[in-house]
């Protein structure tokens, strides 16, 4: 499951147009702080990155993007170490479940 929005009812509720109103707000954030994290990474600003990368991850789990979070964890871990070969490894994968909770939300 790419997004369990079971998650994100368990913080707030039921409401659907808060539910809604949460999704879309998290889909236009996730889009920003991805295109931050992809530019600190060309930049080659792990420190950056890994900043990114942990204001992502909560919000991520917030709304049930687990494995999205996951990533961002991996990322905010190597950032903060100055991994830059591990977020060379990682962002690939960054970019793909990104672009799968991106289309889940547009669908939703």
């Amino acid at each position: 499951m790419v997004v369990d929005v079971n998650v994100l009812k368990a913080l707030i509720g039921d409401e659907e147009t808060m539910i809604r109103e949460f999704l879309h707000d998290f889909r236009l954030s996730a889009a920003k702080i991805g295109e931050e994290l992809r530019t600190a990474c060309a930049a080659d600003q792990p420190t950056v990155a890994g900043a990114h990368a942990h204001k992502l991850k909560s919000s991520s789990r917030s709304v049930g993007a687990l494995a999205l979070g996951e990533l961002c964890f991996e990322m905010e871990k190597a950032g903060k170490s100055g991994d830059k070969a591990a977020l060379a490894v990682l962002l690939p994968q960054f970019e793909m479940e990104l672009a799968k909770v991106v289309a889940y939300l547009d669908g939703y």
